[in-house]
C-alpha cells in the first residue's frame, strides 16, 4: 500500500489592537464602545525601554484608519417635541455599517433632546464607505414621543457634511406611530470641502517655577502660501485645562485638522489668559503626522523656551514658532524601523511690524473698548493681537490721536489685508477709524489701509469688525482664457492665451494677439471672451461703498445681461482701483455701459471715478460723480456712460421726444401708471416713466401726450418699444392707438402702431406690450437690397495696390453682377492696415455663401488671400453678421404657447404668484405674470397652458421663472416648462425639477432654466 505523506505548515500570526482610550459616558467623547484596528508590530515594538510613551504614540495611526463622525441632532420646535427616552442610530455606509450606536454624552446640553434644542454626539468607525442613510429610533421609555426636526453629519477625514431631513414624529400616539425612522442625505444641503488629516500634537512645559497654566490653549497649523489650519483648541472642557499643561508634563493631542501641505512652516500657539495661574513656559512643541507614501510618519520639532504671560517677558500670550528639526520614522520592507533627523535650513525669519492707528477727528470718535488687530501677507497671518499698550499715549484710541504699537511675527511676505475689531465693552465703545498704517521694520515697506468707518452697535451697519485691503493696480499674472460657441451649444474647451516668453502678465493698458487651437465647433454663435475691468473708485471723503452695483454694457454685437459686481469686503473703497476678470460674450466694440446701485447696505453713496473695459481695445466709461439719492446734484442711483476709445466717444448725447397717442373707442383712457422702454442698435434706454409731460391729466381718450427726454445716449436706429402699466387705479385698462420716439440729435421719427388693449380684462388680458418699429417694413424679395462690402487690406510689406478691383457675391437666391470697387488717386483705397466700405444695390439674392474677388494687380486681402494679374479667387463665406436692419424687419409679433407642469410631491403646487421671462437671440420678452381668470394654477401634478403675444424672440436661449412668495403656501415644485412658437412650431423644453421655496432645499424663489437637449 501507497502512503502520501503531507506536511502542513501552521504560521503565527500576532495582531496588535492598541486602544488607550475611556469608554465612558462622562469621559474622553463619551462613547461605551469602540473600534479598534491593528498596528504594525514594528510600531509596538520601538517603544521597549518606554512601554508607555509607545503605547500613546500609535493613536495618530488609529485615527488615520478610523472616520470620526461629527452629529448633530435637531429636535423641532412644537410642543412636547422633546423626549427623556434613549436614544440610538446606526450609520450605514457602503461598505458596512456601525452597529447600534446609544447617544449617550451631549457636547452642547446636559440634559438631551429638548424642544428647539441641538445635540452634538462624537462617532467614531472603522471605514463603512461613504454614508447612504441612518437609523434613528429610542427605546420609548420616560416622556418619550419626539419631533425630530433633521440630523447632521460631519466627517472632516472625508470632507463632507450631510443633511438628513425628518421633520416628523418618533412617538407611538403621533403620526403613523413609527419610534425608528429610516432618513436618507438631501443632495441640495450636502457639503464638499477638502478632507482634514490627522495631527498628533505634543507641547512640553517647561521645568521652572510656576511654568503650568490652566487657560484654554489654541494652535494654529501653516503650510507655504499661506495655507493654514482654523485655530484648534487643545482641550475640550475645564476639566482638561486642569489636568494638562502642568509644569515639566509632556501632553500628547491628536486633533484633524486641514491639510497644510508637504511642508509646515510656522504654528501660533497662545492661551487666552484665564484660569487661576494663566502663565504659561512653554519649552517646545513637536507635531507628527503620517507620511503620504509608505508607512511612518514625520515629527516636526518647534523650540520655544518662553513665557506666554501677560506679567513675564514681554507680555505676550501667542508665539509663532519656525521648526528646527524634522525626524522622519518609516517601515523599511524587512519589518524594521528606520528614523533619519534633519536640521531645517530655509525656515522664516521672524519680522518687527510697527503698527500706527489713527482714530478720526468727529465727535465721539474715541473708544475704550479692547482693539484686536490680525494682518494677513502672502505667506500668512500673525493671528489676532490685541492692541494692549500704546508706545504714544497712555489713554488709546481718542479722538484725532495716533496710538503706536509693535508686533513681532514669522514674515508675512506682502501685507495686503488687515482685520481690525473691538469687544464693545466698557461705557463708550462706539469708534471711529481714520486708518492704519503698518511698517514692516526689516523690509522697510509702509502698507496703508483707510478706514474712514464707525465700528460701533449703534451706528452705520452696527459692525464691530471690518476688513480692509491694500490698493492693487489694474495688471495681472494670472492665465487668461476664451471660450468659442458653436451650434447646439458645442463649444471648445477652454484656450489658454499664454504670454510669449519674456512676458510675466498683462500689462495695464497693453494689447496681445494670440493664435490658439481647438475641436470644431462647425458655425460660431458666439465667443465667451474674457474681459478685464477696472473700477475706479473716486479720492473723496465717504467715496467708498457697501450697496450692491449692478452693470450692464452694450456693445455693436449685443449686450450683456445685468451683472452683480461682487464686493468681496475689499472692493469699491475709496481712492482704489478693483481690477476683476468678467466671462461674457464677444459683443465688441462697446458702445455704452449701464450701471445702478440699489441703495442698500450702511454706506449706500458711491463716487464713482470711471470704469475700464480691456479686450481688444481699451474702452474707457467716466463719470466722475456720485451714484446716491443725498449726495451730489443729480441725486440718482443709475448712470449711462459712452465708451471711449483712442479718444473717440462711441455714442452722442441726445434727447428723445416720446409722443403717445391715446385710441378713440369708449374706455380707452388709464389712470394707471406707466413705463416704457426704447430698443435700438446701441441697446436700450433702460426704463423711462411716462410721468411729466405737456398735460396735467395724461392718457386720455383720443389724446396725444408729450414726454421729453433730455441727455440720453442715442441708440441710433430705433427697432422696438416696450410699454406696460402697472394696473393701479380706478380705471386702468388703456386702448393705446402709437407711440412716436424723436431723436432730436439724428431729426428722425419712429413710430411703432399698436391698436391693442393692455388691460387685464379685455384682448388677450395682459397689460404689457412690445412694438415693432412701422419705419422698418419688411422688404419684398424682388426689391432691390443695399450691400456693405468691408475690405480690410493686410498689415504687411507690399499689401496695398493702386488699382481697382472687382467682386461678385454669391449668394443662396441668385449671383449678383461684377461690382467695382474703384481705387482712384483723389480718394485712395486699399492702402495697408486699413478698412475700406463699399455699397452696392442688387436684386437679393439670400444668404451670402460666397465672393469672387478679381484684381489686375497683387495684393493680400485678410492676410490670408494673394491673388494675382488677371487671375481670380473664389471663396465662401465663413461668417456673416446681419444688419440692424434687417434684425429690426425680423420682429413681427408672434403668439407662444407657454406650458407649465408642477411636480407630483406633496405640498407641490403654490398660490403665489408666478412670473416668466424668455430669453432669445432677439432679446428678452420681460417680466411676464402668468395668469388666467377663473382657474386655480399651479397645483400638484397639473398641467398649465398659457399664451403670451411677444415680438420674434429668435431661438430661444433660457427662461427665468419665479413667484413672488405671497398666499398662504408659495412654496413650488416646478416640473418643466415648455415654450412653443406657434409660427413656426418649434418647441423648447426648459427641464426644473426642483423647488421654489424659501424653506426648502436652497430656499431660492427663482430658477434660471436652459434648453433640453
Amino acid at each position: 500500500m501507497l502512503y502520501t505523506a503531507f506536511l502542513w505548515c501552521i504560521l503565527c500570526f500576532r495582531y496588535f489592537f492598541p486602544c488607550k482610550r475611556w469608554l465612558a459616558v462622562d469621559e474622553d467623547d463619551g462613547q461605551l464602545a469602540r473600534e479598534l484596528v491593528p498596528v504594525d508590530e514594528a510600531f509596538m515594538k520601538k517603544g521597549d525601554d518606554d512601554e508607555e510613551d509607545s503605547e500613546a504614540t500609535l493613536g495618530l495611526e488609529q485615527k488615520a484608519m478610523s472616520t470620526t463622525y461629527t452629529v448633530r441632532l435637531k429636535t423641532g420646535d412644537k410642543k412636547y417635541a422633546g423626549t427623556d427616552a434613549n436614544v440610538f442610530m446606526t450609520l450605514y455606509g457602503t461598505k458596512d455599517d456601525t452597529g447600534i450606536i446609544n447617544l449617550k454624552a451631549s457636547k452642547t446640553h446636559k440634559n438631551k433632546f429638548e424642544r428647539g434644542m441641538t445635540d452634538e454626539f462624537t462617532v467614531e468607525a472603522v471605514d463603512i464607505g461613504p454614508l447612504k442613510k441612518l437609523r434613528i429610533g429610542h427605546d420609548n421609555r420616560g416622556s418619550a414621543g419626539w419631533f425630530l426636526d433633521w440630523v447632521e453629519i460631519d466627517a472632516q477625514s472625508l470632507g463632507q457634511k450631510l443633511r438628513f431631513p425628518c421633520g416628523r414624529w418618533l412617538d407611538k400616539g403621533e403620526d403613523d406611530g413609527a419610534i425608528v425612522r429610516d432618513l436618507f442625505p438631501n443632495p441640495l444641503q450636502t457639503e464638499f470641502y477638502t478632507p482634514f488629516v490627522p495631527y498628533e500634537i505634543k507641547t512640553f512645559t517647561s521645568d521652572v517655577f510656576g511654568a503650568g497654566t490652566d487657560a484654554d490653549v489654541f494652535i494654529v497649523l501653516y503650510g507655504r502660501d499661506a495655507v493654514c489650519t482654523q485655530q484648534k483648541s487643545l482641550c475640550v472642557n475645564k476639566r482638561e485645562r486642569r489636568m494638562y499643561f502642568e509644569r515639566g508634563a509632556e501632553d500628547m493631542f491628536i486633533v484633524e485638522l486641514e491639510d497644510v501641505g508637504d511642508v509646515m512652516e510656522k504654528i501660533r500657539i497662545g492661551h487666552d489668559n484665564r484660569g487661576v495661574n494663566p502663565g504659561w513656559h512653554l519649552d517646545r512643541v513637536e507635531i507628527r503626522r503620517l507620511l503620504r507614501k509608505g508607512k511612518g510618519s514625520e515629527t516636526i520639532i518647534f523650540p520655544c523656551e518662553c513665557w506666554l504671560a501677560k506679567s513675564e517677558d514681554d507680555g505676550e500670550t501667542v508665539r509663532e514658532l519656525v521648526p528646527s528639526d524634522i525626524i522622519t520614522e518609516k517601515l523599511s520592507r524587512d519589518g524594521s524601523l528606520k528614523v533619519t533627523e534633519v536640521e531645517v535650513e530655509d525656515a522664516l525669519e521672524t519680522h518687527t511690524y510697527k503698527v500706527s492707528v489713527m482714530t478720526g477727528d468727529v465727535y465721539g470718535a474715541g473708544t475704550d473698548a479692547n482693539v484686536f488687530l490680525t494682518i494677513y501677507g502672502d505667506l500668512g497671518d500673525t493671528g489676532e493681537r490685541k492692541l494692549s499698550k500704546s508706545e504714544t499715549n497712555s489713554n488709546k484710541f481718542e479722538r484725532g490721536a495716533v496710538d503706536k504699537f509693535t508686533m513681532e511675527a514669522v514674515d508675512l511676505g506682502q501685507v495686503f489685508k488687515i482685520k481690525i475689531r473691538h469687544d464693545n465693552s466698557m461705557v463708550s465703545a462706539d469708534w471711529y477709524l481714520d486708518q492704519v498704517e503698518v511698517f514692516d521694520v526689516d523690509t522697510e515697506e509702509v502698507f496703508l489701509f483707510l478706514c474712514e468707518r464707525w465700528l460701533s452697535r449703534k451706528r452705520e451697519d452696527k459692525r464691530i469688525e471690518r476688513l480692509f485691503y491694500v490698493k492693487r493696480d489694474s495688471s495681472t499674472t494670472s492665465r487668461a482664457y476664451v471660450i468659442i460657441i458653436g451650434a447646439n451649444h458645442t463649444q471648445t474647451e477652454r484656450l489658454w492665451l499664454d504670454l510669449p516668453d519674456g512676458k510675466k502678465g498683462f500689462e495695464a493698458g497693453s494689447l496681445e494677439s494670440f493664435e490658439s487651437h481647438g475641436s470644431d465647433v462647425g458655425e460660431i454663435k458666439k465667443v465667451e471672451v474674457i474681459y478685464e475691468t477696472t473700477v475706479v473708485t473716486g479720492d473723496v471723503q465717504n467715496a467708498g461703498t457697501d450697496t450692491l452695483i449692478f452693470m450692464s454694457v452694450f456693445g455693436a454685437n449685443g449686450s450683456t445681461e445685468e451683472m452683480l459686481l461682487q464686493k468681496n469686503e475689499d472692493r469699491f473703497e475709496r481712492g482704489q482701483e478693483d481690477t476683476f476678470n468678467m466671462e461674457i460674450d464677444d459683443i465688441a466694440p462697446l458702445r455704452k455701459m449701464r450701471l445702478r446701485i440699489d441703495g442698500s447696505g450702511s454706506r449706500p453713496d458711491w463716487f464713482l471715478d470711471k470704469i475700464l473695459i480691456t479686450s481688444k481695445k481699451v474702452s474707457v466709461f467716466t463719470y466722475e460723480d456720485w451714484l446716491s439719492k443725498t449726495h451730489g446734484p443729480k441725486r440718482t442711483m443709475i448712470c449711462e456712460m459712452a465708451a471711449v476709445v483712442d479718444e473717440e466717444v462711441m455714442v452722442e448725447l441726445t434727447t428723445y421726444i416720446i409722443q403717445v397717442r391715446t385710441s378713440d373707442v369708449a374706455a380707452a383712457g388709464t389712470d394707471a401708471n406707466v413705463w416704457i422702454i426704447v430698443f435700438g442698435e446701441n441697446g436700450d434706454t433702460g426704463t423711462l416713466a411716462l410721468k411729466e409731460c405737456n398735460k396735467s391729466n395724461k392718457f386720455e381718450r383720443k389724446q396725444v401726450d408729450t414726454f421729453r427726454f433730455s441727455d440720453i445716449l442715442s441708440l441710433g436706429d430705433l427697432s422696438k418699444v416696450r410699454v406696460w402699466h402697472d394696473n393701479a387705479g380706478l380705471a386702468p385698462g388703456w386702448h393705446l392707438e402709437y407711440i412716436d420716439v424723436k431723436d432730436e440729435i439724428m431729426d428722425k421719427t419712429f413710430r411703432f402702431p399698436c391698436d391693442r388693449w393692455l388691460a387685464k380684462n379685455d384682448d388677450d388680458g395682459q397689460i404689457m406690450r412690445e412694438l415693432a418699429c412701422a419705419n422698418n417694413d419688411y422688404l419684398d424679395l424682388n426689391e432691390k437690397t443695399k450691400y456693405e462690402i468691408c475690405v480690410t487690406t493686410g498689415d504687411m510689406a507690399e499689401a496695398e495696390t493702386k488699382e481697382n478691383a472687382w467682386i461678385v457675391l454669391e449668394g443662396k437666391k441668385g449671383r449678383s453682377k461684377e461690382f467695382v470697387m474703384e481705387n482712384s488717386s483723389k480718394k485712395k483705397r486699399f492702402l495697408r492696415g486699413n478698412v475700406d466700405r463699399f455699397e452696392f444695390s442688387s436684386k437679393t439674392l439670400g444668404d451670402i455663401a460666397g465672393i469672387c474677388l478679381v484684381t489686375h494687380t497683387s495684393v493680400h486681402y485678410q492676410t490670408t488671400f494673394c491673388l494675382f494679374r488677371d487671375d481670380f479667387l473664389t471663396f465662401e463665406c465663413t461668417k456673416t453678421i446681419e444688419s440692424f436692419a434687417s434684425k429690426a424687419r425680423s420682429l413681427v409679433p408672434v403668439k407662444y404657447e407657454i406650458i407649465v407642469i408642477t411636480g407630483d410631491e406633496k405640498g407641490a403646487g403654490t398660490d403665489a404668484n408666478v412670473f416668466i421671462t424668455i430669453y432669445g437671440t432677439n432679446g428678452d420678452s420681460g417680466q411676464r405674470q402668468l395668469r388666467q381668470k377663473f382657474r386655480n394654477l399651479f397645483e400638484r401634478e397639473q398641467t398649465d397652458r398659457f399664451v403670451l403675444e411677444m415680438l420674434d424672440m429668435g431661438e430661444l436661449q433660457k427662461v427665468r421663472v419665479e413667484h413672488d412668495n405671497s398666499g398662504l403656501s408659495p412654496g413650488w415644485l416646478l416640473d418643466r416648462v415648455e415654450v412653443t412658437n406657434t409660427a413656426n412650431g418649434v418647441t423648447t423644453i426648459f427641464l426644473c425639477g426642483k423647488w421654489l421655496d424659501t424653506q426648502r432645499a436652497d430656499g431660492q424663489i427663482a430658477r434660471v432654466l436652459y434648453p433640453k437637449y
